[in-house]
């Protein structure tokens, strides 16, 4: 367990369902938003009786874009925009808003664009942090010096005034402990849910059929990927792979290529859920996995996943239920996809990758910001440790 607050024994029964708001910079109850994340925390804190409502902090397509051109300007850097003081005022002022006269006893508060009033009782949620994604992250690390401080300082305002901070791994929590110097007890690791479950039954572990579910290619080490897959073929030439996601065209042999699969589609799931019962691995060595909620869609699938050391995704899986490699090493690729070609090795992990799941489920995790919010389900039962 990391972190504090006080115990389910300790919170006051409620009286009455409590009213909680999740605000994110765009629509929270859909399934594209932060991949899906906020979606899945309203869904679930309805589930436990909760009032859930949720707080779209972006504005109208054309002005969203004007505003973040303006918010760059001063840096003359675009990868400024999101964090920039103009940018951040104006979202602060539309959260006040939609909070205005309203009855909240808590807001989760995805990322740190936004800053809410002093009088809000809020978390923060994050599955990783400026610090971490300045050093390793595609996107964060093109961002200036001059924008990265101008974001940290108001983030450190956010942390400090935040109930809690909370995060989806104890990958970023050692950050905001060691980086940002945060007290233990105001920070603790959440977690995040399955938003796909498929329910497979009577699988096959011969051959083995690894799959890669994933929309950023290239940061996703879709490319280690193939290079290790040719290889691994070199040994087990029946082994297969299925891509689905933002793929490049690709003919290799051993490789069925079958583009975006979004889950907001019914054909789209039902391919996934068909690719899912066929797999005896999940493989994405990214070049950076803050968190991987697909290796927990895998595991609820009884399926291990091979993962990057780089973020949180080993944790997913734990000791037992998959294998982590440096995702710039080909050859630990190759070495760990031999192994878990083994149906037994795949077998076993794969029962243990589907116990460890049951730690990352929607509603546990919505009990847990519950608790960091120093509120209860009304009917109080669920998991409330933190991981």
């Amino acid at each position: 367990m990391s972190g504090w607050a006080p115990s389910p024994a300790d919170i006051p029964a409620p009286t009455q369902s409590p009213h909680v708001a999740v605000a994110s910079v765009g629509d929270p109850e859909s399934p594209s938003t932060w991949s899906g994340i906020p979606a899945g925390i309203l869904q679930a804190l309805r589930s436990l009786g909760v009032q859930a409502r949720g707080l779209d902090l972006a504005l109208p397509a054309g002005l969203e874009q004007a505003l973040l051109v303006a918010g760059a300007l001063s840096t003359h850097n675009r990868f400024d925009a999101h964090g920039s003081d103009l940018v951040m005022d104006v979202r602060g002022r539309l959260a006040r808003r939609h909070l205005a006269g309203e009855r909240i006893d808590g807001v989760v508060q995805i990322g740190t664009g936004f800053t809410l009033s002093a009088s809000t009782t809020y978390v923060t949620l994050e599955d990783m942090t400026l610090r971490q994604g300045v050093a390793i992250h595609p996107v964060f690390s093109r961002m200036s010096r001059r924008g990265v401080a101008a974001w940290e300082r108001r983030r450190a305002a956010i942390y400090s005034r935040a109930r809690m901070c909370t995060v989806a791994s104890q990958w970023a929590e050692r950050s905001l402990l060691e980086d940002y110097g945060l007290a233990r007890e105001h920070v603790a690791v959440v977690g995040f849910g399955a938003n796909h479950e498929p329910t497979v039954s009577g699988r096959t572990w011969w051959p083995p059929r690894f799959l890669f579910v994933g929309i950023d290619w290239e940061r996703k080490g879709g490319p280690l990927l193939l290079r290790a897959f040719e290889r691994l073929r070199e040994t087990y030439p029946d082994a297969s792979l299925d891509l689905a996601g933002g793929h490049p065209p690709v003919t290799q042999a051993g490789v069925d290529a079958h583009g975006m699969l979004a889950q907001t589609h019914r054909r789209s799931r039902d391919e996934l859920v068909r690719l899912y019962a066929r797999a005896t691995c999940l493989v994405m060595p990214s070049l950076v996995e803050p968190f991987g909620i697909v290796h927990v869609e895998a595991a609820r699938a009884g399926l291990a996943s091979i993962v990057s050391l780089e973020g949180g995704a080993a944790e997913i899986v734990g000791a037992q239920g998959g294998i982590a490699v440096d995702p710039h090493d080909e050859n630990a690729l190759v070495e760990a996809m031999v192994r878990i070609a083994d149906p037994a090795v795949a077998e076993r992990m794969g029962r243990a990758a589907r116990e460890r799941s049951r730690l990352y489920t929607w509603p546990a995790v919505a009990g847990r910001l519950l608790r960091a919010l120093g509120l209860q389900a009304p009917d109080g039962d669920v998991q409330t440790a933190y991981l």
